[in-house]
C-alpha cells in the first residue's frame, strides 16, 4: 500500500484515467449539507487566496485494465465531479464569466470529465453504481451539449442542480472556482497486489461511514472478486436479495443466521457473526443459499404477496408484528419447498403458531423467551417427526410442554385475560384483532386493516366512554358500576366509520340513524343491530358470543403424541423464569452442550469457560467492590473450588444468586451474550 499527497484534480486528469465505483459500494448519498460545506470551503480558498485545502483520503486499487477501483472516497470524487459538471454548464450557458481564460470550458470537459477519444459511455472518467451512473450520464450530456433530460430521482441530479445555483450566486468567476477546486488536496492511497482490500476497507470505515451490517456483508462477499465477477454476482444474487428483503439485508441475514446456528446475534454484530459462520463455505454457494432463503423471506414479510391459503396465514402472522418467528418460518418454508409437508399441513402449522402468539399476547405473557424458542423450534419438532409423529403433533407437544414465559396459555388463563384486559387501548394489535374477528378465514373479505389505517373505520364504544343523563337512566341504578365493568371489554366494542357522529348519543340513535348499526355491513354489528336496548344483559350476551368466536379462531391445543424419551425443559439465562427448586440436567454454552449433576458443576464449567475467554474482564468483576465479589477469593476457600490459579469461588448460595453472578460477569466480557447460556431442567 502506497500513499502520497496529491491534488484531487490531478487524479482526474489524463486520457487513461477512469475511476470505477464497484457494485458492492453504497449508492452516492452525499446530500445538500455536504455539498454546501464543500462550496463554502472553496469560497474561502478563493477569497482568502489559500494555497490548499485538505479533503480527506482516496483509496483505490488498479485492475488489469489500469482502471482505478475505488475502495474509499467515492462520495468526495463524485461530488467534485458534479461540481465541475455544473461549472462547465454555467460556462457554456454564459451564466458565469470565464475570468479571462477562454479555454476553460474545453479544459474542464476534456481534462476532468470525459475522455475525448471515446464515444461510448466509457468516455466518462467516473463510473458510479448502476442507478447513479444513468443519472450521471444524463448530467454530463446536458453539461456538455445542453441536450437531454435529467433523472430527477437521483441524488446525483439534485446535487448537480444545487451547484448550478450556488455557482451563480457566489459572485466568483469560473476561473476562480476552478482554481479553488485545484487546491483540494487528498491522500492518494494505492493498494498493491498483496494488500487485502476488505481488511483495509473495514479499518477505514470502522467509525466514519456508518455502514450497516448488510453493507459490510455485501462488501465482504464481493470486494475481492474480479470486477466482472462483482458485476455478475451483484446482479444475479445480491441485487435480487436486496429486493426480496425490501433492502433490509441486515435484518434478513440476522434471521438467516439464527435459523442456521440457533443463536440470535445482536443486530450490531450480524457482520462478525456472518464472517464466522461463512468460514469454509464457498462464497458462490453461500450466495445461492442466501438467495433461496431471501425468496422465503419475501413471502414471509409480504414483499411478494400471493393469493394462496398459505399466504393468507402468513399475512395473519405479519399483522401480529412478531418478527421473532422469522427464523422458524424460514426453516418451515424450506421444509415445505423440499416436499416434506403438504400445503394443508403447512397452513395448520401456521395456524398453531398464530394461536400460540395471540393467546400469549392476550394473557400478557413476557416475550423475552421467544427468541430462543423460535431459534430452535423447527429442529425440536423434527425430532418428533423422526419418531413418527406428524409435524403438527410434534409442534403442539413442543409448545404445550413449555412453562412460565414460554407457556401456551390454557383456556382458563385465556378466559381470565379476555374478561379482565382493557381491549380498547391495544394500539397496533387492534388491526389484527378486528380483522380476524370480522373476516375469520372467509374467502370474501372486508379490508379491515387498510380501512382502520386510513381512518375509514375506528373502534367504537357502543355504551359511550362518558355517560349522558339518558344513558344513566337506561342503564338503571347501577349505571356507574356497569360502566366501569363493561366499558372496555369486547362485548361493548365494535367497528364503525361514524364514531364522531355517534359520540355519546342514545343507543337507539346509534342503531337507527343513517349509517347506524342497522345500516352496517359488518358482521361485528349484526347482533347490535337486532337489540332493542343496550344494557348489561345485551353487553354480557354479546361478550359471550365473541368469547365463543375467540375459541374458534384461537382454539386450545392438544395432542396424544409423547416422545419416547421425555425431553428436558430448557430456559436461557436471559429468560424470565424462576429456577428456584429446579434440578439441572445439562447446560449449553455457545453451542456446546454439557451434562451436569447439579448447579455447582454448572458453575465450575461456565466460570472456567468465561475466564478463558476474557481473564481481565472476569477478574474485574470477581475482585470489584460490588456484587458478586464477596463470592470470590484470591486464596483457597473452605467451601469452594478453584476456577483458575489465583481465583476461587464459593458456590454456597441460592440458584438465583449463582445465575445473577454469571449475568454480571457476562455483561463485562466481550463476545459473550446472556443468550449464549441455557439450562435443561428436570420436570
Amino acid at each position: 500500500m502506497r500513499g502520497e499527497q496529491s491534488q484531487l484534480t490531478r487524479m482526474l486528469q489524463g486520457a487513461q484515467t477512469r475511476f470505477i465505483i464497484p457494485v458492492y459500494q453504497r449508492n452516492y448519498d452525499w446530500n445538500r449539507e455536504q455539498c454546501e460545506r464543500l462550496f463554502d470551503d472553496l469560497e474561502d480558498v478563493a477569497r482568502q487566496h489559500r494555497e490548499s485545502h485538505f479533503f480527506g483520503s482516496i483509496v483505490s486499487q488498479a485492475d488489469s485494465q489500469a482502471r482505478r477501483i475505488l475502495i474509499d472516497g467515492q462520495q468526495r470524487i463524485t461530488t467534485v465531479y458534479l461540481l465541475l459538471a455544473a461549472l462547465l454548464t454555467q460556462l457554456r450557458c454564459g451564466a458565469v464569466d470565464d475570468g479571462g481564460d477562454a479555454n476553460l470550458e474545453l479544459f474542464i470537459k476534456d481534462e476532468y470529465l470525459v475522455d475525448r477519444f471515446r464515444n461510448d459511455d466509457s468516455k466518462l472518467k467516473l463510473k458510479l453504481v448502476k442507478g447513479d451512473q444513468n443519472a450521471l450520464i444524463k448530467v454530463i450530456d446536458v453539461a456538455s451539449t445542453g441536450n437531454g433530460e435529467l433523472d430527477e430521482s437521483s441524488n446525483v441530479t439534485s446535487n448537480y442542480r444545487y451547484f448550478l445555483d450556488r455557482i451563480t450566486k457566489s459572485g466568483l468567476d469560473a476561473y476562480s472556482i476552478e482554481q479553488a477546486i485545484e487546491k483540494l488536496e487528498v491522500i492518494d492511497i494505492k493498494l498493491e497486489s498483496g494488500d487485502d482490500a476488505q481488511l483495509i476497507f473495514e479499518s477505514l470505515n470502522s467509525t466514519g461511514l456508518g455502514l450497516n451490517e448488510g453493507d459490510k456483508i455485501r462488501n465482504y462477499m464481493l470486494m475481492n472478486l474480479p470486477l466482472d465477477e462483482q458485476e455478475e454476482c451483484y446482479e444475479q444474487f445480491w441485487n435480487v436479495m436486496e429486493r426480496n428483503t425490501n433492502y433490509d439485508v441486515s435484518g434478513f441475514i440476522r434471521d438467516y443466521l439464527t435459523m442456521k446456528t440457533r443463536r440470535t446475534p445482536v443486530i450490531s454484530r450480524v457482520y462478525p457473526a456472518f464472517q464466522q459462520f461463512s468460514r469454509g463455505i464457498e462464497h458462490r454457494s453461500l450466495m445461492n443459499d442466501l438467495l433461496r432463503f431471501s425468496r422465503y423471506y419475501a413471502r414471509i414479510t409480504g414483499v411478494t404477496p400471493g393469493g394462496t391459503r398459505i399466504d393468507d396465514a402468513l399475512k395473519h402472522l405479519r399483522l401480529l408484528e412478531m418478527s421473532v418467528i422469522n427464523p422458524f418460518l424460514l426453516s418451515l418454508l424450506e421444509y415445505s419447498d423440499d416436499g416434506n409437508i403438504s400445503d394443508d399441513e403447512l397452513v395448520n402449522v401456521l395456524d398453531i403458531i398464530e394461536d400460540y402468539l395471540f393467546r400469549r399476547w392476550l394473557c400478557n405473557v413476557a416475550t423475552n423467551a421467544l427468541n430462543k424458542i423460535f431459534a430452535g423450534l423447527h429442529h425440536e419438532v423434527l425430532r418428533g417427526v423422526n419418531e413418527g409423529a406428524s409435524y403438527c403433533d410434534s409442534l403442539t407437544y413442543a409448545l404445550l410442554r413449555r412453562e412460565d414465559s414460554g407457556r401456551f396459555p390454557r383456556d382458563d388463563e385465556f378466559r381470565r385475560a379476555y374478561d379482565e384486559r382493557n381491549l380498547y387501548k391495544i394500539r397496533r394489535m387492534r388491526f389484527y384483532l378486528y380483522d380476524r374477528l370480522e373476516n375469520g378465514d372467509n374467502v370474501e373479505r372486508v379490508n379491515i386493516v387498510d380501512m382502520m389505517e386510513n381512518g375509514t373505520l375506528s373502534v367504537e364504544h357502543i355504551m359511550p366512554q362518558s355517560l349522558s343523563r339518558q344513558w344513566k337512566q337506561s342503564l338503571g341504578d347501577n349505571a356507574d358500576e356497569i360502566h366501569n365493568r363493561w366499558l372496555n371489554r369486547m362485548g361493548n366494542l365494535t367497528l364503525t366509520g361514524y364514531n364522531s357522529q355517534y359520540s355519546n348519543s342514545e343507543f337507539t340513535f346509534k342503531r337507527d340513524c343513517k349509517h347506524g348499526f342497522k345500516d352496517s355491513g359488518l358482521k361485528l354489528n349484526r347482533f347490535v343491530a337486532e337489540c332493542a336496548e343496550w344494557d348489561e344483559t345485551q353487553i354480557a350476551e354479546r361478550n359471550e358470543r365473541l368469547w365463543r368466536r375467540f375459541l374458534e379462531l384461537w382454539p386450545s391445543l392438544d395432542t396424544s403424541y409423547k416422545p419416547a424419551v421425555e425431553e428436558h425443559e430448557s430456559h436461557g439465562l436471559d429468560d424470565d423464569f424462576d429456577f428456584t427448586n429446579r434440578k439441572i440436567a445439562a447446560y449449553t454454552f455457545q453451542g456446546a452442550r454439557h451434562t451436569v449433576k447439579n448447579w455447582v458443576d454448572m458453575m465450575k464449567g461456565v466460570l472456567s469457560s468465561l475466564v478463558e475467554i476474557d481473564f481481565a474482564g472476569f477478574r474485574s468483576v470477581a475482585f470489584s467492590d460490588k456484587f458478586p465479589s464477596r463470592y470470590f477469593s484470591d486464596s483457597p476457600l473452605e467451601y469452594g473450588f478453584e476456577v483458575v490459579p489465583g481465583i476461587w469461588f464459593n458456590p454456597g448460595s441460592a440458584t438465583a444468586t449463582k445465575l445473577e453472578t454469571l449475568s454480571r460477569i457476562i455483561d463485562k466480557i466481550n463476545g459473550v451474550e446472556p443468550s449464549d447460556l441455557s439450562f435443561e431442567l428436570y420436570d
